[in-house]
C-alpha cells in the first residue's frame, strides 16, 4: 500500500512529494488522493441507491439511459467483464426510448460530480504543470474538458466462471479516472507494476507483469492514468495505469461490490475535417 503514494491537494506539494508522485506515474500510472469530501458524498447514499438500482428488474434497467448489461462491456473488444454498470453524462448515448435513471440515484450523481469540480482545477494542475511538467494543454477544450460518472456493480453470484476476476487487466481509455470505493481491504483492486513489463498492451501487461494490491482505505481515492494520456504526453513521462479486480476466488461469497469512477476526458477526439 505505502509502494503507491498518497497526497493531499490542500497542502503545498513539497519538491519531494512531487518526484514521489512522477515517479508512481511512471512506474504504476496511479497514486492515492485524499479527499474525505469525496468519499463521504458517495457514502452519503449513491452506494445504497446503486444497490438498489441493479435489483431492479432487467426489463426496467434495460431501457434505462446509460446503462450497460451484464458482461456486455468489453476489453480490447474481445473479453467480457463481469460486471454491470450505469453511467451519466456520456456524450454518445443517444439511445432513444429510454428512461431517465431514478430521480434519487441521479441527484446523488449531480451531487458527487458537484463535489469533484471544488477539487479538479487543483488535481489537473498539480498533475499536468507539476508533476508531469507539460508544456501541451490538456484542459481547456470541449473534448479534453469531458467527464462522465460510472457506476460498477459487481456481484459474485453472477461470476462468469467460478474462480476468475471481476475486471481482467486492462487501462482505462481517458485521461485521468477517479477511483472511488467502498471502504474494504477486500476490494480486490491491483495495479500492475509497469517497470515489471515492456509491454504496451493490457494483454500482455497482464500476463507477465507483477501486480500491486491497492487496498480501499478511509478518505482516500485513487487516481488512474489512462491511454489518452500516454499518447499525448509520451510513455516516458506517463504510462496508463494497467489494472484489475480480483473476484472472491473459490471462496464462497455473498459480498458484492461497488465502485464510482469519474472519467476525464473519455470520450474519443472529433474526426478530422473532411477535406474542402
Amino acid at each position: 500500500m505505502d509502494a503507491l503514494p498518497i497526497t493531499d491537494l490542500s497542502t503545498k506539494q513539497d519538491p519531494a512529494t512531487v518526484a514521489t508522485l512522477r515517479h508512481a506515474l511512471r512506474k504504476y500510472g496511479a497514486f492515492r488522493l485524499w479527499a474525505p469530501e469525496l468519499k463521504q458524498a458517495v457514502a452519503g447514499g449513491l452506494l445504497r441507491e446503486a444497490r438498489d438500482f441493479f435489483q431492479l428488474p432487467n426489463e426496467i434497467k434495460q431501457r434505462t439511459k446509460g446503462y450497460s448489461g451484464f458482461g456486455t462491456e468489453l476489453i480490447r473488444g474481445t473479453t467480457p467483464i463481469p460486471k454491470e454498470g450505469i453511467n451519466f453524462f456520456r456524450k454518445n448515448d443517444q439511445r432513444d426510448g429510454c428512461i431517465p435513471p431514478p430521480a434519487e440515484l441521479f441527484r446523488s450523481v449531480i451531487a458527487i460530480h458537484d463535489n469533484w469540480k471544488r477539487s479538479q482545477d487543483q488535481l489537473f494542475n498539480l498533475v499536468f504543470c507539476d508533476v508531469l511538467e507539460s508544456d501541451i494543454p490538456l484542459t481547456g477544450t470541449p473534448t479534453l474538458d469531458y467527464e462522465s460518472v460510472g457506476i460498477q456493480y459487481y456481484s459474485p453470484q453472477r461470476m462468469i466462471t467460478r474462480g476468475g476476476d471481476y475486471a481482467p487487466p486492462h487501462m482505462d481509455g481517458g485521461t485521468l479516472t477517479i477511483l472511488i470505493r467502498e471502504d474494504d481491504d477486500s476490494d480486490g483492486l491491483e495495479v500492475a507494476d509497469l517497470e515489471s513489463t515492456e509491454e504496451l498492451g493490457s494483454d500482455g501487461v497482464g500476463r507477465e507483469a507483477d501486480f500491486l494490491r491497492v487496498p480501499a482505505a478511509p478518505n482516500e481515492v485513487v487516481v488512474l492514468a489512462g491511454t489518452r494520456l500516454q499518447r499525448i504526453l509520451g510513455r516516458t513521462k506517463a504510462r496508463a495505469c494497467v489494472h484489475r479486480v480480483v473476484g472472491p476466488g473459490q471462496k464462497p461469497s455473498t459480498k458484492d461490490r461497488v465502485s464510482v469512477g469519474i472519467f476525464r476526458a473519455s470520450a474519443p477526439p472529433p474526426p478530422p475535417p473532411l477535406p474542402a
